[in-house]
């Protein structure tokens, strides 16, 4: 099960090899020789993602969009940033002298490709709707991994060691501040939000740059972090979601994730869901209050927490001081 739960995070591997990558790659063909696809020798990049998501993931990617409305999808503008396939929503509008929140949008397992289209989940299309790109203007990132990389560093895991596992949270740092140069983005509404291996990328952008982002939604990932890491986001409003029923990354998660941020006095609010499963995407980019009767209950870690019910008034309504 931890393995898998590692796994979910798998993404992709780009062309430019660095030293240290290098190192690794020549590491995994000599533990791995099939990795080495046309047997020429030499290990690149696609190779070792293709065969570690072959051996780990288990599953083809590309495995198709979450949102079923083709003018939604269109809605993206289709995108690359150094072999990365991203989508870009806009707003309807751009105001002079006007800046905008910018939203980073992270997806799991489901995501996994090279298509630039599996990449747009469930909640893609909650925000491609008009109605709510009026209500709620601002620049979004949709980041696609393929085969064979992380939202995240390389786990410390004896069963990764000799694999070339790359972290592509670099890379969406990086195309940040590309997009920062192209749109008038707010530098204190900037916003990280994801699912499952999503929501473990989520987590994972608050810790390595916890200075960045503005507030973030975590939904249904996993949080492992020693406490020295957890003190750095204790000024971050996170609001984070998880099923009860969770079958693929265990509730447990989340709730140590609360408990152990609640100690430290941040400012999370945390929403279980009973009964809900691993699609716990489908209520929380939803949500617009508590239901008793279901068993969708939030909880406070303290009073500086906002008590916002609907989930995105909640998230616009967050600025970094």
């Amino acid at each position: 099960m931890k393995l898998c739960i590692i796994l979910l995070t798998v993404f992709s591997l780009t062309l430019a090899v660095r030293a240290d990558s290098g190192e690794e790659l020549v590491r995994m063909l000599t533990h791995h020789p099939l990795s080495d696809a046309n047997q020429d020798g030499t290990l690149t990049e696609d190779e070792a993602g293709n065969y570690f998501m072959k051996t780990f993931q288990k599953k083809r990617p590309n495995r198709g969009t979450g949102i079923g409305d083709k003018s939604l999808i269109d809605s993206y503008e289709a995108r690359t940033y150094k072999s990365m396939p991203y989508r870009l929503l806009k707003p309807l509008k751009t105001e002079t002298d006007q800046r905008y929140p910018l939203i980073i949008s992270l997806h799991g397992s489901g995501g996994i490709g090279n298509d630039n289209r599996s990449n747009l989940r469930n909640w893609n299309g909650i925000m491609a709707q008009e109605a709510w790109r009026e209500k709620y203007p601002c620049v979004l990132i949709v980041p696609q991994r393929k085969p064979g990389g992380i939202w995240g560093p390389k786990p410390d895991d004896d069963r990764v060691k000799d694999y070339y596992v790359r972290n592509d949270l670099l890379k969406v740092f990086e195309l940040i501040e590309e997009i920062k140069k192209e749109f008038p983005i707010d530098d204190s509404r900037i916003y990280a939000l994801g699912s499952s291996g999503g929501g473990i990328g989520t987590w994972n952008c608050l810790v390595a740059r916890p200075n960045l982002f503005a507030a973030a939604i975590p939904v249904c990932g996993r949080f492992d972090f020693p406490p020295e890491q957890v003190k750095t986001l204790i000024d971050i409003p996170i609001w984070c979601f998880h099923g009860d029923a969770d079958q693929l990354i265990d509730v447990k998660y989340s709730r140590e994730a609360f408990a152990m941020l609640s100690d430290q006095d941040a400012v999370i609010k945390y929403t279980e869901l009973r009964g809900v499963k691993h699609n716990s995407w489908i209520q929380a980019f939803r949500y617009q209050g508590d239901n008793e009767e279901k068993g969708y209950l939030t909880r406070y870690s303290n009073d500086r927490c906002d008590r916002s019910n609907d989930i995105w008034q909640w998230l616009f309504r967050q600025h970094k001081p």
